[in-house]
Order: structure tokens, then sequence, then C-alpha cells
């Protein structure tokens, strides 16, 4: 057994003509990677890097005794995402539909389910139905400016991730489950805890989620370990369910995520967009599932997003006042409004969060699993064709490929102009890839765009950030142990109030 082990991680990959990273039995290529002690991101980015440096178009590893590919080549992750999807359906995630139905989730469904649930939520995020849900989202930033105004007012230096994911917790809370979570206005409004809990994996829920993801069957049953929080799963099906029984019974409608769900279990299609699926309608025991996995990409990623924002305008004043100035200008062209309208007027508003996200991606890697055997295309170190057998799986180094200097001039430095129009026309179309790409890009990124720049405007239209006195984690830190990518510290700024004009 020992020396199948040994052999298992070294020369998987040469023998396939393919450059190896040698692992260690049992560990892999990276010890700080399988015990969780580094952030995932810059393991892969050691890899990528040196990769690129010999020019190869991708790189073995393992991960455990597990091989995986990752992929360099802008041409091979094209391949991979999106001309030859087909044997790349997959994310390999674990998911228990009888036991756990809310991991039973679009991210992580497989095959033929995944594509025709995928194909009846699509037209739930459309520009229509997101500018009717825009007022429920700016009601909650308003709440949010209101609740600023009274941080900033004690002195003190504001936790802005903690707040912000207060605001975003709101917006979801309503959008996706039709409900005032109120978390602005209680921190610890039973929302906000749960929405914590979510997020708050043990130390083998990540290693099996995130690190050996096939051995999760084996965990849950040996182990006892469960995909969620087994008080977060209640709680969310349960809001979820008297929820969507009051809609039935009443025939409530508020134009959000609640009201689209609906109409897909009665009708098998949303109203106004043509004939019925004919794969039916969603089946009973995944639609709080679809709610609950619009929540936690709703509000983490989102939150996250903006308070790196924060730290970057605070440390960043040219880049601030110059974002604020167009808030300004394009509020005096809508009446003085945050409408709908409007956040598409604020171009430079989105290139700023678009950097951000260029330098904090949500998920630091993306991972695929070959449905079915598949030839690279590319030429092998050995001549011969190399072959992805299925089940196996490959890995895009998302972080890596956002750092990379030939992409990104400077690339650690903060810099909108990296989103210019001339910018991005001038970058390979895989480069940038913070939703993910193809036809698994991430069904929400109107919605999550929407939602940031609605939450920055305001924070601009009001406040000066600066940052706070003492702080001397900036460039931030990454967290190593997180589902989604999180950095050190509560993210302290100060709020300096904005005299209106006029007084």
């Amino acid at each position: 057994m020992a020396i199948l082990v040994v052999c298992r991680t070294t020369g998987f990959w040469s023998r396939r003509g393919i450059t190896d990273v040698q692992g260690w039995p049992i560990v892999g290529s990276s010890l700080r990677y399988y015990l969780q002690t580094e952030y995932r991101g810059h393991t892969m980015q050691r890899f990528y890097t040196e990769a690129r440096a010999k020019g190869d178009p991708c790189v073995g590893i393992y991960i455990g005794t597990t091989p995986l590919l990752v992929l360099v080549d802008q041409d091979l992750i094209r391949a991979i995402m999106v001309k030859d999807f087909s044997h790349f359906m997959n994310r390999g995630m674990p998911y228990d539909r009888e036991n756990e139905p809310l991991t039973a989730n679009l991210f992580n469904l497989e095959g033929n389910e995944w594509r025709s649930l995928r194909h009846k939520l699509t037209p739930t995020f459309t520009s229509g139905r997101m500018r009717a849900m825009f007022p429920l989202v700016s009601a909650c930033a308003e709440e949010m400016a209101a609740v600023l105004r009274a941080e900033a007012a004690s002195g003190e230096p504001v936790a802005m991730f903690e707040l912000l994911a207060r605001f975003t917790t709101d917006v979801i809370g309503t959008c996706a489950f039709g409900i005032q979570a109120n978390t602005l206005k209680d921190p610890e409004a039973e929302f906000r805890v749960m929405g914590r809990k979510a997020f708050n994996f043990t130390l083998l829920q990540t290693f099996f989620l995130l690190i050996a993801p096939q051995a999760a069957p084996f965990a849950k049953k040996f182990f006892d370990v469960t995909l969620m929080d087994r008080g977060v799963s209640r709680f969310f099906t349960r809001v979820f369910q008297e929820n969507f029984e009051y809609r039935q019974r009443s025939n409530v409608q508020r134009h959000d995520f609640v009201d689209l769900l609906l109409q897909i279990k009665t009708k098998g299609k949303l109203d106004g967009d043509g004939k019925e699926d004919s794969t039916g309608k969603i089946d009973d025991d995944i639609i709080p599932a679809q709610a609950f996995v619009f929540f936690l990409a709703g509000f983490e990623t989102s939150s996250s997003a903006l308070g790196n924002t924060m730290t970057e305008l605070a440390h960043n004043p040219d880049v601030q006042d110059k974002a604020r100035a167009e808030v300004q200008r394009v509020l005096a062209k809508h009446g003085g409004q945050i409408t709908y309208e409007a956040l598409h007027d604020l171009t430079y508003l989105e290139q700023v969060i678009e950097e951000t996200m260029r330098l904090y991606p949500a998920a630091s890697n993306m991972g695929r699993v070959v449905t079915e055997d598949y030839t690279l295309p590319i030429s092998s170190k050995n001549g011969k064709p190399s072959v992805l057998q299925k089940g196996m799986k490959v890995i895009i180094p998302t972080f890596a490929i956002h750092r990379d200097p030939e992409f990104y001039p400077d690339p650690d430095k903060f810099n909108p102009d990296n989103f210019t129009a001339e910018a991005k026309q001038a970058r390979p179309n895989y480069a940038y890839m913070p939703f993910g790409e193809g036809p698994r890009i991430c069904i929400g990124l109107r919605f999550a765009m929407m939602q940031m720049k609605a939450g920055l405007a305001t924070v601009l239209r009001d406040f000066r950030l600066e940052p706070a006195p003492g702080v001397r984690d900036y460039p931030p830190q990454f967290l190593p142990r997180t589902f989604v990518t999180q950095t050190r510290g509560g993210n302290k700024v100060h709020l300096r109030p904005l005299q209106p004009k006029g007084t």
C-alpha cells in the first residue's frame, strides 16, 4: 500500500508528458495547502508562476494522493471553461440531496440536473427583473447610510466588513427570502447570526469540502461530518418554507426571488418567458436550496468585495476622490437619487469594484471535474496524447491569473485603470474571472454588481473614507482557512461625514 501511495505522487503526470510537481506521500505537493495553513490562492500562484516561467501550458500537482492539473495557458483555459465544456461540466463539490437538501443547489448540482435547473433559473436575473428588485436594494442602502452616520458620530473607526455583511444580509434576506432581516438595526438578529454560522466551517468541514471533496461521503459516514451546520439548515429551510407557503395562500407579490421561484414551481416557467420548460417544474425538495445558495453567494462575497473596496479607497484617496466626483455628477443628472438607471452611468465606480475583485477574487481557485475522457489540446513532453480520465480534476488558479504581470502591470497595486475599455480590450478574455466563466459563470453576477454599486455609491455620497489610526494591515493579509477569500482584521476605517451642498 505504501508503495502505491508513493507511486501515486511521484510521476503520475510526467508519465503523461506533463510537467510534474512531485509530492510527498499522503500530503502531496504542498504540506501547507494540505494542512490549511496557507491561503490557497498563494499555493496555486507558486505552481502557476513556475509553470509560466518554463512556458508550460499546465502543471500536474497532488493534493494528498489525488492528482490535479493546474491550467496556465489562456487557450487551454478557454477550452476547458467554454469550448469543451461538456467534458468539464461539474465542479466536484459534495452534496447530499437526501440528508442535507440545502446542499442540492445550483452551485453544487451536476450533469443534466444542473443543466435543467440553470435553464429555469437564468431568466430570474434579467435586466427587467433586476430593475424590479432594485427598490428593495435601495431601501437597504439608505438604512445602511443611517447606521453609518450614527457610527461615524462616535468618532471611532468602523469595522466595515461586519457592517457591510449586515447590509448585504438585509438585501439578500428581503430579495431571496422575502423577509425583513433587520440586521442593520440589530447586529445579533437571527438572520445575521445564522449567516455567520453558515460560513463558520470546522477544520474537518473545510478539509472535506475544499481539500478532499471526494472523501466527503466517508467523512459523513464515519466521522458524522455534515456539509453545513444543522441549525443553519433548519433555520433557513423553515424561514423559506413559511414565507413560500404564505405567498401561495395569500397571492402576495414583492417582485423578489421568492416570487420567481413560486412562478417556476407552479407554472414551470416565468411569466413572459414563453412556453413551459419541457423538463418540468423544479422539484419541491430543492426549491429552498436555490434561495439558500442565492443568500450564501450574495451576502458573503459581496460584503467581502465591498469591505476590501473600502480599504483600498481609504488608502488611495486620489481614486476615492475620482469615484466620488463621478457619483456626484451622475446623481445630479438623475435628480439626486441613486436609481437603477444611475448605476449604469457609474462606469468608474464599476472599474473600482472590478479592480477590487481582481485583487481579492471570492474564489481563489476554481475546480472542474472531467465528465468523460478528454485529450488535452497541447503538445506533451513525450510526444504522446495527454488524456485526462473521467473523474480527474483540473484547477483554474483565478488569484494567480489576476496577479499575472503579463496581464496587469504592477499586479499587486490597486489601479482601477486596469479596467478601462482599452485595457480590457488589450487582455485575453480569461485573464479576469471573478464570477467564473462559460456556462457555469455566476448566475447572479448582475445582481451582485447592482448591490455593490448601490452600496458603494451610497457610502461615497455621504462619507469620506480614511485609514484608521494605527492600522498596519495594508495591504491586507489573507486568511488561509475560509471558503470565500477573506482578509485579516475587521477592515476598520474612519468615516468623515460630508456636508451636503448648500449648508
